[in-house]
């Protein structure tokens, strides 16, 4: 009897590990989430209390909502570093028409309008005019501050109107409203880009501009939606930030724009664009804000958070350059 080796196809083995590095790469910062979240608890025992994930997820969700509308930015190609300023603006308006005595949903329409008009504006000037985002929104982060300032008179407007905090502090199943609107427009967000003919386009112009202008998609007006998306997201999150603290100011959000590309980044989104997803935002933020709640209740001084969180913003943007790298060849 005459035995034959079995053996796998050439190259079977080296595409199954290729494979298999290829969706660790992919869900590499879901494992970084488990293990961030294991560490929390160990360090700090209250961290997976219900109390602590609650005030977790409120304290964030502005921050949230702007990224839901960088990752859209991102994804076509871009980024927006005006977003601080028109989450500021978006407070000031919101607190200001409060307390002159309107209503609350017309100060919330009123400050999304706001929004909108900044991201027209900067959408405008880079598909018309050609100017790089990167030298459009930080013009317009300067402009829309100094706006705000004199429109505030370069004070905080505190609000003391009833119903102005309850979307901060009112609950259903004792979860915030600003969470189930977090919760809402991550939802909005991700079908918008995984389950329609824009979110298509969205990665299409992300993925290489001049391509998807030949094969006939409209990548002026796709991008232009991109960047009222953003600014609305920005402006919806300066509404959710008065409601919590009590007053719109032109200097809230300082952080606000770094801190949502590093989350979307962290995510697993590609800074390059055309790659990434709503969901990978929802984890880079858990991330980062369970890093935040891990480092602030261990009382570490500041210039040790800035190191860890730089750590994992530098590991992720390894990852994506290596990953890129990978399916370039």
């Amino acid at each position: 009897m005459t035995i034959t080796s079995i053996e796998p196809p050439r190259g079977a083995t080296g595409r199954g590990r290729s494979s298999v590095l290829d969706f660790a790469l992919r869900y590499a910062m879901v494992v970084v989430l488990i293990a961030v979240v294991i560490g929390a608890q160990v360090a700090y025992d209250k961290f997976l209390t219900w109390d602590n994930i609650r005030n977790l997820l409120s304290q964030n969700a502005p921050l949230a909502i702007v990224a839901v509308g960088m990752t859209i930015v991102i994804l076509s190609g871009a980024f927006d570093l005006s977003v601080g300023s028109v989450l500021a603006a978006g407070s000031t308006v919101y607190a200001m028409y409060a307390k002159e005595g309107h209503s609350l949903w017309l100060a919330a329409l009123i400050a999304i309008l706001v929004g909108c008009v900044c991201g027209v504006l900067n959408g405008v000037v880079v598909t018309k005019l050609k100017v790089t985002p990167f030298i459009t929104t930080l013009a317009s982060a300067a402009i829309v501050t100094g706006l705000t300032y004199v429109w505030s008179d370069s004070r905080p407007i505190t609000v003391r109107v009833p119903g102005f905090g309850d979307l901060a502090r009112k609950t259903f199943l004792d979860v915030s409203w600003s969470v189930w609107l977090t919760v809402g427009i991550f939802v909005v967000g991700g079908v918008l880009v995984g389950r329609t003919v824009f979110g298509r386009y969205i990665y299409a112009v992300g993925g290489n501009l001049e391509a998807a202008r030949l094969a006939g998609i409209p990548t002026d007006r796709i991008r232009l939606a991109a960047f009222v998306a953003v600014s609305v997201s920005a402006a919806i999150g300066g509404i959710v930030l008065a409601s919590r603290l009590g007053v719109g100011s032109a200097d809230q959000g300082a952080n606000v724009t770094l801190d949502s590309i590093a989350i979307v980044v962290i995510g697993g989104t590609s800074l390059f664009g055309g790659e990434g997803a709503v969901w990978r935002t929802a984890v880079g933020l858990l991330i980062l804000a369970t890093l935040n709640n891990l480092l602030s209740s261990l009382a570490l001084e500041s210039a040790v958070q800035n190191v860890v969180k730089g750590s994992v913003l530098l590991l992720a943007v390894i990852l994506d350059s290596y990953t890129r790298r990978r399916r370039a060849l």
